[in-house]
């Protein structure tokens, strides 16, 4: 059978934010649409509103577990498959020697890539199975912006 199980792997999703954290956030959120307004950038005060319910919606109605299951046809991030005709590339992204993504390079219109925590020991195993199905781009590395994320917890 084409799908048989490759690989498969679980990661903890848990958003670990406190209360501060929201408070700071929704403070800063605030803020902003108050500024928008007073500066009659009404389209800004929506934006952010849309903006900040969005994550909000996103962040609570997240899984706190990922099952990632790799197959000859598809990987499949919990209820999501990808099949491989979808998948332009991976690259296993590295935070000094420690490996901390599974970065899927999609050809999707709006979502770009799919970011899938690994650990080093997943990634010298994947290292050896995703070369036989999708091409690995291996110039990739943490942004600023992930770097500060992670840096920060967030």
């Amino acid at each position: 059978m084409n799908n048989q199980i490759i690989y498969n792997w679980k990661f903890n999703d848990t958003k670990n934010r406190g209360q501060t954290w929201y408070i700071i956030a929704l403070s800063i959120s605030i803020w902003l649409i108050i500024l928008g307004f007073i500066t009659k950038m009404y389209w800004m005060s929506f934006l952010l509103m849309l903006i900040t319910w969005t994550f909000y919606f996103i962040e609570n109605n997240s899984e706190d577990e990922i099952e990632v299951t790799i197959t000859k046809l598809w990987i499949k991030v919990s209820n999501t498959f990808y099949d491989f005709s979808k998948i332009n590339s991976y690259s296993l992204i590295y935070d000094n020697e420690f490996a901390i993504y599974l970065r899927l390079f999609l050809n999707k219109k709006w979502i770009w890539y799919v970011n899938l925590n690994i650990d080093n020991q997943l990634a010298s195993e994947i290292k050896n199975i995703l070369p036989e199905f999708i091409e690995e781009n291996p110039k990739w590395e943490l942004t600023f912006t992930e770097r500060l994320i992670n840096k920060l917890k967030l």
